[in-house]
């Protein structure tokens, strides 16, 4: 699924251990995701009217990274959530991995980046929307649907 609207920011994260993983996971909710030293790179992409986007990172050393991505629809810098902890602003992780009553592990989120270009599709999950929630505030675009595209490589 892509982005439902043109308003926000679309963050990427890009992660090479288990604890810098979840440090990013803990801080999507505050506004320091885009401040976080110890992911690998990271972006923030304006939504657009076509309602995707894509993010190239390069020249990374072989090995095993994991991707956060979220669409900040109301631009406020973090992952907004319910009462409950759950995420009222659609976001998705590389593998489209997804956990048990939250998120997934790095394990699961991992892929192996080699010596030559890849790329990876991200799928954003919603959740229902709580009346009064900030995500609320995103009117949906006509033609949502177009998946989220991040690509890695060298």
């Amino acid at each position: 699924m892509g982005l439902r609207c043109r308003a926000g920011i679309i963050l990427v994260g890009l992660y090479d251990s288990r604890g810098s993983f979840k440090r990013a996971i803990e801080l999507a909710g505050d506004a320091g995701f885009l401040n976080d030293p110890d992911r690998v790179a990271g972006a923030a992409l304006r939504a657009n009217d076509a309602l995707k986007g894509a993010v190239v990172f390069s020249n990374l050393a072989p090995g095993r990274y994991a991707v956060i991505t979220f669409h900040d629809e109301n631009g406020n810098g973090k992952l907004d959530k319910n009462v409950w902890g759950v995420p009222t602003e659609p976001y998705g992780f590389s593998n489209n991995a997804q956990g048990f009553l939250g998120p997934p592990s790095f394990e699961d989120a991992a892929i192996m980046v080699e010596a030559k270009s890849q790329a990876i599709e991200i799928d954003l999950h919603y959740h229902g929307v709580v009346a009064g929630s900030s995500a609320g505030q995103c009117q949906p675009a006509p033609s949502a649907g177009a998946p989220m595209r991040t690509s890695e490589g060298e």
